[in-house]
């Protein structure tokens, strides 16, 4: 008859022993483990805090890109509708009154395509962040604001232009302020 013997140092048949860590049965009758993968409570909560902090950091920042890029589309077509009316006064030799006149030398389109009628009509742009507003000619001079539709406080752009002696000028709001009245002479 063969003899059975005990090793006290080995665990026990219904263990399992792989890589020197002991699975037990557990109540359900599966293998589990001390040891199990994961992430701890601390290591969850630091993940969550530089996640929190870096976002703090980052979403003012970009909030603040999206208005910087917004007033750049608004004091270029500002810009734009200043040449414009000079290049009208230039072809006709007439002072521009409205819309219409504008666009027989370039197209100036809205949101709801060209402009037309006379400039106490808005000009909203085809972005839809931007008013536009001229008011003129007074003594030659034409003054036009840009004030934004959305939430970019202090981001507005004033500019005029004097077609007489042909003085332009713009000013825009750098987010922390307004921008500065102009005046053209």
């Amino acid at each position: 008859m063969d003899a059975f013997f005990i090793n006290p140092k080995q665990p026990p048949l219904t263990d399992n022993t792989r890589n020197g860590k002991t699975k037990r049965k557990g109540t359900n009758g599966k293998n589990s483990s001390k040891n199990e993968g994961g992430f701890s409570l601390t290591e969850l909560i630091m993940a969550v805090s530089i996640v929190g902090i870096l976002s703090a950091i980052a979403i003012p920042n970009y909030v603040s890109q999206i208005c910087r890029s917004e007033t750049t589309e608004a004091v270029s077509s500002v810009g734009s509708l200043q040449a414009i009316v000079s290049a009208y006064i230039d072809e006709t030799g007439v002072l521009p009154t409205s819309w219409n006149n504008l666009n027989s030398i370039s197209a100036i389109m809205s949101n709801d395509g060209e402009m037309t009628g006379e400039f106490t009509e808005k000009w909203t742009l085809p972005s839809e962040h931007y008013e536009i507003t001229v008011s003129g000619p007074t003594s030659s001079t034409y003054n036009i604001k840009g004030i934004p539709t959305d939430g970019c406080p202090n981001r507005d752009v004033k500019a005029c232009l004097n077609a007489s002696t042909g003085a332009s000028k713009l000013s825009e709001g750098d987010g922390t302020t307004n921008a500065v009245d102009v005046i053209c002479t």
